[in-house]
């Protein structure tokens, strides 16, 4: 019993390699070589940073000036626990937990054109998962100016609507399309949308278009 225990409580070294194992190796080894920046860490941000993670990226920059709140829990990656907690920092931490391998920046800062221009050179792609328009707008007329990946939403609220996606170049919206003024949130929803944002990254990745 005591060795059971014992074997229990050890450490468990897994490596990627071996979390990854299911996917192409080719595909692995470019997702490794590329730095992901996400721009807020709530209902989008959070699950976005979650999925990348799983998926392999090998650097991950998330931004979010704000704290969970009990409203957040049903949407966004956090639970009971984590209220009042900055969410990058929290997201970091969990994402830590699970995948110790994974290499994430957690930066609790307002993203503004100053920060934008700052975090450029980081990046290798940018992902939008702001909740204000104003924030939104900014963001989309700073990355229409220049050349690397940006992956942005428009019309995350509602408990439905039918989602696509439009490609503008080097700028990729996904969404419903149906405008920003509904408030109302729903996880099938926003987790479908950050999952599209996500199948963006995969494939811009696969077609090393970046």
């Amino acid at each position: 019993m005591t060795m059971f225990w014992r074997c229990f409580l050890l450490p468990v070294e897994v490596k990627r390699e071996a979390v990854l194992q299911r996917q192409s190796e080719g595909i692995n080894g470019k997702l490794e070589n590329v730095t992901v920046v996400i721009f807020g860490a709530g209902g989008l941000g959070s699950n976005i940073a979650h999925m990348l993670a799983r998926l392999g990226v090998g650097k991950l920059i998330i931004y979010d000036f704000d704290r969970v709140e009990p409203s957040n829990l049903n949407r966004q990656h956090y639970g009971v626990d984590d209220i009042g907690k900055m969410k990058a920092e929290r997201t970091a931490e969990r994402i830590k937990e699970l995948l110790p391998y994974v290499a994430i920046e957690p930066r609790n800062e307002l993203v503004d054109e100053e920060v934008l221009r700052s975090v450029y050179a980081e990046g290798d792609m940018f992902i939008e998962a702001f909740d204000t328009i104003s924030s939104k707008v900014m963001a989309y007329d700073f990355f229409a100016g220049r050349d690397k990946p940006y992956i942005c939403t428009t019309g995350v609220a509602g408990p439905f609507g039918e989602l696509s996606r439009r490609d503008l170049g080097h700028i990729h919206v996904v969404g419903d399309f149906q405008g920003e003024d509904r408030k109302d949130c729903y996880i099938p929803k926003v987790m479908a949308i950050a999952a599209m944002e996500c199948s963006v990254v995969l494939e811009l990745v696969c077609k090393k278009e970046y």
